[in-house]
């Protein structure tokens, strides 16, 4: 049994942050002021031929704007809820036929942390889920969820927001109490997210520190979460919050310690078929993969990195996917079906500091989320050739992104 490098460090943030009481939750009032008196001073957004990527700057707070077709950024907006302190906007989702953008705020640990999310994890300030206007980013409405939001999803027919809680600091406060350990899933319905407001989310205990959510297509009536802190992949029925959840090991290791992972499944990205989800596991340095149809893992196309797996893309037919490592930081192509079987893998790490996310876009390359040195440096998105790997285009953002979400020139 190894001790998770990230829960063995957490512990000791965690041990100071308990000696005093949590941040108090800061409510605000929205004024909706109308006339001449009190403009409305906000940037219209003009989506660019070809579309644009939304990237979360979770340590600067705000929202960076980049052209799918050059790769550049063409436009960096402040978000969150306090213009003072971090509010830490975290992993994106968007509905674009609905015309918003939503951004889980994850507030960082006052102590610090170190890991694969550094300053998430450890906090004792509940998050919050933001819906935004695409047009222009202004606030369309949020919802409190729990402490240490970490993956955000939508449906594929927008009726369901559903929010995972890497909640690390639950589980070094409830040691040998695996059901108080674990964090729940956050069911939000958009369209009860208001200014005039918000009905409360339908949580769902899943598992210890959830993190990546995959959801079934089209209605998202199941989720499919990476438990980091169980060595599991729990399989959640949305429409049925009382059922039973599911929690399919990942290896065949044990894991009988709240403390400890073997595997630390961070990561889960549904093939565009919905028949497989890749499974990338940042402690045991390896991708599986899960049959949806059987609730079963795949052994024999399970791969090795050299570096920790972070959030994968698939190609569009499913041959392949592309997996971004750190330490060593690199991207690897590596096909996975018999036709496919070659791997194309490029050392990064002068250009890419930590990459977190790809994302492929079929006309204009492979986007890659650089995380850089979480603290004083900005971090970078890259856009690659998808099948050389070479870099067609370099661009900084804010500080510590990672999450990413495209979004097609025909939005709202």
């Amino acid at each position: 049994m190894v001790i998770s490098r990230f829960l063995g460090c957490a512990l000791a943030a965690a041990m100071l942050v308990s000696c005093s009481d949590p941040e108090p939750i800061i409510e605000y009032r929205y004024s909706a002021y109308e006339g001449d008196a009190y403009p409305d001073r906000l940037p219209e957004i003009t989506i660019p031929e070809g579309g644009m990527g939304v990237v979360s700057d979770s340590l600067s707070d705000t929202i960076s704007l980049i052209s799918l077709a050059t790769g550049e950024r063409f436009g960096v907006h402040p978000v969150g809820r306090d213009p003072v302190t971090i509010d830490g906007p975290h992993h994106v989702a968007v509905d674009a036929e609905g015309g918003a953008l939503y951004v889980a705020l994850s507030y960082p640990d006052v102590a610090g942390a170190i890991g694969p999310h550094a300053v998430h994890g450890g906090s004792a300030v509940a998050g919050y889920v933001q819906k935004l206007a695409l047009d222009d980013l202004r606030i369309l409405g949020q919802v409190r969820v729990e402490a240490n939001p970490g993956d955000i999803v939508i449906s594929e027919d927008g009726r369901r927001v559903v929010v995972s809680h890497f909640d690390l600091k639950r589980v070094l406060d409830n040691p040998g109490d695996v059901e108080a350990a674990r964090s729940s899933l956050a069911v939000i319905d958009p369209e009860k997210v208001g200014l005039s407001g918000s009905s409360d989310p339908v949580f769902i205990p899943v598992c210890m520190a959830a993190h990546g959510v995959a959801l079934s297509r089209p209605d998202g009536a199941r989720a499919y979460v990476a438990c980091y802190g169980e060595d599991v992949l729990a399989i959640v029925d949305l429409t049925d919050p009382s059922a039973e959840v599911k929690r399919v090991p990942v290896g065949s290791t044990s894991n009988p310690s709240p403390h400890a992972s073997n595997y630390g499944p961070y990561a889960a990205v549904m093939s565009p078929d919905g028949k497989t989800i890749a499974v990338s596991s940042t402690e045991s340095r390896d991708v599986r993969f899960f049959d949806v149809a059987s609730e079963t893992f795949d052994d024999s196309r399970k791969i090795l990195t050299i570096g920790a797996p972070y959030f994968a893309a698939w190609t569009p037919d499913g041959s392949a996917i592309y997996v971004p490592t750190q330490v060593p930081d690199t991207i690897v192509r590596i096909g996975v079906t018999p036709d496919d079987n070659e791997v194309v893998t490029r050392n990064i790490a002068e250009e890419c500091m930590r990459p977190h996310l790809a994302q492929l876009d079929e006309e204009h390359g492979l986007f890659l989320v650089c995380e850089g040195d979480r603290s004083t440096t900005p971090g970078k998105v890259l856009r690659l050739d998808p099948e050389t790997l070479e870099t067609l285009s370099d661009t900084e953002v804010g500080l510590y992104p990672d999450g990413l979400v495209r979004v097609a020139p025909e939005a709202p």
